[in-house]
């Protein structure tokens, strides 16, 4: 081997990390046999403390199943989503939440039946996958994506009363989380485009009703 080519092998910059396949992310929260209830540290373990994104997309995709019609968990899901989305925008490396919230922990036979309904969406989403229009999911722009699901969750409080009514919002937020989780921008465009769908769709119906 030359000296060049040497040194160009030590310059070489590393491949960058593979994103992960959503079907293996929801794998990796799936509870063990004889596991009576899981925990929200023992979620967020199996899928890294560094993993915001990720994180987000498992609490989205997590409210767009049928554990959304749990009172008052939608809005307990969206304070930890307000709280992981705020540290991705001020730029933490390391996700942290208090220990209150780390220790509410959810029935392991709920929370493997909604992966269940989550299998045949998750494997859509990665058999989609384009890996294209990457510049919306790196800074300055991801903020954005990041703003958008903050402005999200706000909305699920008032509505954790009403069954499923946080379900459709969960949809494009789980649609932003993706396209940042898998780097992949038509991802994120197709949660922008939903929600302001959403947006107008609800908006027309008040003024009607109003």
């Amino acid at each position: 081997m030359t000296l060049n080519a040497r040194f160009r092998g030590l310059i070489r910059k590393p491949k960058p990390e593979t994103p992960p396949s959503l079907t293996k992310l929801l794998a990796a929260i799936r509870p063990s046999d004889g596991e009576d209830s899981v925990t929200l540290r023992d979620i967020l373990a199996r899928i890294g403390t560094r993993s915001f994104a990720a994180t987000l997309l498992v609490l989205g995709l997590l409210m767009v199943s049928p554990l959304s019609a749990i009172p008052f968990l939608p809005s307990l899901v969206a304070v930890v989503i307000l709280l992981i989305a705020g540290q991705a925008l001020i730029g933490r490396h390391h996700l942290w939440l208090p220990d209150v919230i780390m220790r509410r922990s959810i029935s392991a036979s709920k929370l493997a039946r909604a992966l269940d309904s989550l299998e045949r969406p998750a494997a859509w989403i990665d058999a989609h996958r384009s890996g294209r229009w990457t510049a919306l999911t790196q800074q300055p722009i991801s903020l954005l994506a990041y703003l958008v699901i903050i402005a999200v969750a706000l909305t699920w409080p008032p509505l954790s009363l009403v069954p499923f009514s946080t379900t459709l919002s969960a949809v494009g937020l789980s649609l932003l989380a993706a396209g940042q989780t898998l780097r992949d921008g038509i991802f994120v465009m197709l949660g922008y485009t939903y929600l302001g769908l959403l947006v107008t769709g609800v908006s027309v119906a008040l003024m009607r009703v109003f």
